[in-house]
C-alpha cells in the first residue's frame, strides 16, 4: 500500500495550516478551526473578536459575543480556499431570554481528491481527505460584560489516517454602546487529542487573542485592532534552509536578525468597516504576520491585505471577502445570513 508518497501527501495537509499562521503553523493539529469562519472575518484580516452586533458568525471566534439580537439567525459560509481546497461553516443562534444565548454549528474543510501511488510511483487509485468540527456555544450578559464558552468536537479523516480532538474556548467581552467601544479576550482550543493519527498524542492549536474596536462618533467607520498568539511572544520565521547571503566585503554569511518592534508588530491584525448604511458596508483588513512572512521582497503586491463588502437584500444579508495570502493565491469567501423570524413576522432592523 502506499507508503512513502502517501506520507508525503499527509505532510502537505499539515503544511496547509502554516499558510494562515506561518511560523506557528506546525505547533498544533486540526488548525482548520482557526481559518476565518465567514466573509466578514476574512475581509477584516482573519480575526474579529471585538465587534458585538447581530452577526452570528462572529460568535464562532468569540462565543461571548452571542447576544439576544442574534436570536433565530442562521448563517452559511463557503470559502474557495487555495488550490482545490474548500472550507465552509453553518451556525444557528437561539436566545433563551434577554441575557442567555446559545448557538450550534459545524465547520468542515475538504482537501479534494488525490492520486494514490506506491513507493515506485505506480498509481493504485485515489483517496480523499477532510476534517470536521461540531460546536456548541453559550454566552451570558451581565451589565456591560458578557462571558461565554464553546465546545468543539473535531474529526480528521486523511485517507486511512484518522484523529479525534475535543477543545473548549473561553472568552469575555466588554461593550460600552454609548461610546461605541468593545473589548474582547479569547482563550482558544483548550483541549486534547483524544485519538491520535499514530501512537503519539499531538498538541491542539491553543491560542490567546485580545482585541478592541471603536465606532467613531461622528463618522460611519468602525476600527478594530486584534492581538493574536499572545501565548507565543516570538512568532517570527527565519528560513534556515535558504542559502546564506554573503557579505561581499567580509566574505562571511549575513546573520538575519529581527528587531523587538518587528516581533511585537507581527501579532497585530487591523480592520476597518465603512458603515455606509444599515444595508451596505465596505470592509478592509491588514494581517501583519501574513504580510511579513508570505511576501516576496521584490514584489510584495497586496499580500496580507483583505477586502470585502456586505449588502442586505430583502430578508438576506450577503457578504463577500477576498484575502490575499501570497502572489500564488488568494481566497474568496461568501456568507449568507438570515433572521428566520422575518419569514413569519416583521422584526426591527438592528442599528450598526
Amino acid at each position: 500500500m502506499a507508503c512513502k508518497l502517501k506520507n508525503l501527501l499527509f505532510l502537505t495537509f499539515l503544511c496547509v495550516y502554516s499558510i494562515s499562521n506561518a511560523q506557528i503553523g506546525g505547533t498544533g493539529i486540526l488548525k482548520f478551526v482557526d481559518l476565518p469562519p465567514s466573509s466578514r472575518a476574512a475581509s477584516l484580516g482573519g480575526t474579529v473578536i471585538a465587534v458585538k452586533d447581530d452577526d452570528v458568525t462572529l460568535a464562532i471566534q468569540n462565543p461571548s459575543l452571542l447576544n439576544q439580537s442574534m436570536d433565530n439567525h442562521l448563517a452559511l459560509s463557503y470559502i474557495d480556499y487555495l488550490a482545490d481546497i474548500s472550507f465552509g461553516s453553518a451556525v444557528y443562534a437561539h436566545a433563551f431570554d434577554s441575557i442567555n444565548t446559545g448557538m450550534i454549528g459545524i465547520q468542515y474543510i475538504n482537501y479534494g481528491n488525490f492520486i494514490e501511488a506506491d513507493v515506485a510511483g505506480n498509481e493504485t487509485g485515489t483517496f480523499t481527505a477532510g476534517e470536521y468540527s461540531l460546536f456548541a456555544g453559550y454566552s451570558r450578559q451581565w451589565r456591560k460584560f458578557s462571558y461565554g464558552g464553546q465546545l468543539k468536537l473535531m474529526y480528521s479523516d486523511l485517507d486511512h489516517y484518522t484523529s479525534l480532538g475535543a477543545t473548549v474556548d473561553l472568552s469575555g467581552t466588554y461593550q460600552d454602546k454609548d461610546k461605541g467601544f468593545t473589548a474582547g479576550v479569547v482563550f482558544k482550543n483548550i483541549g486534547y487529542q483524544v485519538k491520535p493519527y499514530y501512537d503519539i498524542h499531538e498538541p491542539m492549536p491553543f491560542e490567546i487573542q485580545a482585541g478592541v474596536s471603536e465606532k467613531l462618533k461622528h463618522m460611519p467607520i468602525r476600527f478594530s485592532v486584534i492581538l493574536t498568539h499572545l501565548e507565543t511572544p516570538d512568532i517570527t520565521y527565519i528560513n534556515t534552509q535558504a542559502p546564506p547571503v554573503i557579505d561581499l566585503a567580509t566574505g562571511q554569511p549575513i546573520v538575519q536578525t529581527i528587531s523587538i518592534g518587528d516581533k511585537i508588530f507581527r501579532h497585530f491584525v487591523f480592520g476597518a468597516e465603512i458603515l455606509i448604511s444599515q444595508n451596505f458596508n465596505i470592509r478592509l483588513g491588514y494581517n501583519v504576520q501574513r504580510r511579513m512572512e508570505m511576501t516576496i521582497p521584490d514584489d510584495p503586491g497586496a499580500v496580507g491585505y483583505s477586502f470585502g463588502a456586505g449588502i442586505r437584500i430583502n430578508k438576506f444579508h450577503i457578504s463577500y471577502g477576498l484575502s490575499v495570502f501570497s502572489l500564488a493565491g488568494s481566497s474568496n469567501t461568501f456568507t449568507i445570513t438570515t433572521n428566520l423570524s422575518e419569514f413569519t413576522h416583521r422584526v426591527e432592523k438592528p442599528k450598526n
